[in-house]
């Protein structure tokens, strides 16, 4: 395992009285995300966003991102590799030196339909032996697990789960709470968990 990967957890509560400073600091298409949501719960997620960039990749200015055929942002610079999820009061930034995809999700109940509709026939087998608790944590799992390599490849939802050989793929699943991590990249990497800074530097 040659590469590694940095996953930082942002709790967005703990940067609620520090809104007014960081608008000020982030790049400004996070700004302007943090302008057009209505729900508290949404700027938060995207001044958040912002600030991970600006802290750990020194993203301050809109034209040091660029982006893909399906939005997905990436470094101009391709000096490193980056990827971002967030689900309620949680914004996870990875950072690598080869291409990755990130998804976190607090944990949700088991959607029988869901299930049926877009998820693997192994899939469904191994969920369908689970109850109750331990079968919200596997859905929560496999969804995040598939959502990771959806974004690694760059491409969008509608494209489904059914034709990707997630197998091909190294994921890392992480537990933080109740919320659910993955990781996944093309070849093994070694993952690291860390808390993000809530005192930024000035760049």
């Amino acid at each position: 395992m040659g590469e590694k990967v940095k996953i930082i957890i942002a709790s967005v509560q703990e940067f609620k009285q520090n809104i007014p400073d960081l608008l000020s600091q982030i790049a400004p298409c996070y700004a302007a995300k943090y302008e057009k949501h209505k729900r508290m719960q949404d700027k938060l997620q995207e001044v958040v966003s912002g600030y991970l960039l600006r802290q750990y990749l020194g993203v301050v200015r809109d034209e040091q991102l660029t982006y893909n055929e399906y939005n997905k942002p990436m470094l101009a610079s391709k000096e490193k590799y980056f990827n971002l999820s967030h689900s309620r009061d949680y914004v996870v930034l990875g950072i690598a030196d080869c291409e990755l995809g990130v998804d976190v999700e607090r944990l949700r109940k088991c959607h029988e339909a869901t299930v049926k509709k877009v998820f693997r026939p192994e899939h469904q087998t191994e969920l369908s032996v689970l109850t109750g608790n331990f079968k919200d944590q596997k859905f929560t799992e496999i969804w995040t697990m598939y959502e990771s390599v959806l974004k690694l490849r760059g491409i969008g939802f509608s494209h489904g789960w059914g034709n990707i050989p997630v197998e091909s793929y190294y994921v890392k699943s992480i537990i933080e709470g109740e919320y659910y991590i993955s990781c996944a990249t093309e070849e093994p990497v070694q993952v690291e968990v860390e808390r993000a800074e809530t005192e930024y530097r000035y760049i």
